[in-house]
């Protein structure tokens, strides 16, 4: 019976762990050469990413624009009982949690 509970002592620190390996990058850049909208296309790879991603949100875009962006991020998907880590500035701005899975609905007021 010890052998066990040493075994799972060994090992559950080994899978909690592992839920956080994998990161998601994204960068965020003004397009030059396209109509693109940036931030949709930003959307679009963090809806790729998996729940318990570390997500990692890099914008180079003006201070304003990004602290609206990563406000929306974190509203639609950060897990709250994770920490949040930001960085808003002139130059780049960054933003780094646990990915919650899929976005938050939004709620409809009537």
């Amino acid at each position: 019976m010890n052998k066990l509970i040493l075994a799972l002592i060994l090992v559950l620190p080994f899978y909690i762990k592992a839920d956080f390996d994998n990161k998601c990058s994204v960068i965020i850049t003004l397009r030059f050469q396209s109509n693109e909208d940036a931030y949709k296309d930003a959307i679009n790879k963090i809806n790729q990413c998996e729940k318990y991603d570390i997500l990692s949100v890099t914008s180079f875009l003006e201070e304003s624009i990004s602290k609206v962006y990563i406000t929306d991020l974190i509203q639609n998907y950060c897990m709250f009982n994770h920490q949040i880590i930001t960085l808003i500035d002139d130059k780049t701005s960054n933003l780094s949690c646990v990915h919650r899975g899929k976005p938050r609905v939004d709620r409809q007021l009537k």
